[in-house]
């Protein structure tokens, strides 16, 4: 109950004295009596240990109401509770919300139902009109109300709204109650801050890793000696038979014999036969016999 403001009026009288559950029985009585279909869903009908923060259910024509009831005499109900009940109405469907309290709301707690619409604020003065007056509970220990008037009746007062505050939230909230549950919730955001610098940290050391890692490599890998070009293989020179031979290419005429021999003949001549020997020595001496006939000096 840490941060909790106290009321500016404490009141003592019939409606603080009766228990949260008959709270919940008298405003369910009052909104039968106002028409409505009434369907009692919290601990003080059910007897369950957690009601879900819905204690009535309310429908009438097109009308679905959510009402949460508290039974805060001492300290004020905060904005958070408005949040909340504004969150169940909308996950219920709902087209209305009520919180009703036997005692005060926050500023934060009025002005955030003002804003948001659609969360009805009941006040302790508001219920004590809409209840009217009501029969004294039956004489019990209530350590709300204390042994004896004066410093510690007060004193004793004030613990026993406190306790009853924490066992409302643990009812509405199970085990752990509001405190534990926002305690969790701090821890799991500290966890998670904390795990996402984890991964932030190894994520920045991986890649310091790998750009000394490169480093190093660079620095004791040899540089490679560039790439000389072979020198262009000499011409081959051309033999001597091909650069120095004459060229056979000429005509002669056997002297002897009188025969032409034609060398540039793309084919070797073949060796002539004894006649053609005879025939072609017989045309050099016809050949001889007219040069000196022509001659007379031969």
């Amino acid at each position: 109950m840490n941060g909790l403001k106290p009321v500016s009026h404490r009141r003592s009288d019939a409606l603080t004295r009766v228990g949260w559950d008959q709270l919940e029985v008298l405003l369910a009585a009052y909104y039968r009596s106002e028409g409505y279909e009434v369907e009692h869903v919290g601990t003080g009908a059910t007897g369950a240990k957690t009601d879900g923060g819905i204690d009535l259910k309310l429908r009438r024509d097109e009308q679905f109401i959510v009402v949460q009831c508290k039974h805060w005499n001492a300290m004020k109900v905060p904005h958070n509770a408005v949040h909340e009940l504004l969150g169940l109405m909308v996950n219920h469907g709902a087209t209305g919300a009520i919180l009703a309290s036997s005692g005060e709301f926050t500023k934060a707690a009025i002005e955030a139902a003002t804003k948001l619409g659609h969360v009805q604020l009941i006040d302790g003065n508001e219920l004590r009109m809409m209840l009217g007056p009501i029969r004294e509970p039956a004489p019990a220990f209530d350590v709300r109300m204390g042994g004896v008037d004066g410093v510690g009746s007060a004193m004793a007062r004030r613990v026993g709204e406190r306790l009853l505050s924490a066992a409302e939230d643990r009812i509405r909230y199970g085990s752990g109650g509001r405190g534990r549950r926002t305690a969790t919730r701090s821890i799991a955001a500290v966890i998670a801050v904390k795990l996402l610098g984890a991964a932030l940290f190894l994520a920045l050391m991986l890649v310091l890793y790998l750009f000394v890692w490169r480093t190093l490599q660079s620095a004791l890998t040899p540089a490679r000696p560039p790439a000389v070009a072979a020198p262009a293989a000499p011409p081959v020179a051309k033999t001597a038979a091909t650069s120095t031979a004459p060229n056979p290419c000429h005509e002669v005429i056997d002297a002897p014999s009188g025969t032409y021999i034609d060398h540039c003949a793309t084919t070797v001549a073949s060796r002539p036969s004894a006649a053609q020997v005879r025939e072609q020595q017989r045309r050099a001496e016809e050949a001889m016999k007219v040069i000196a006939e022509s001659t007379p000096e031969l």
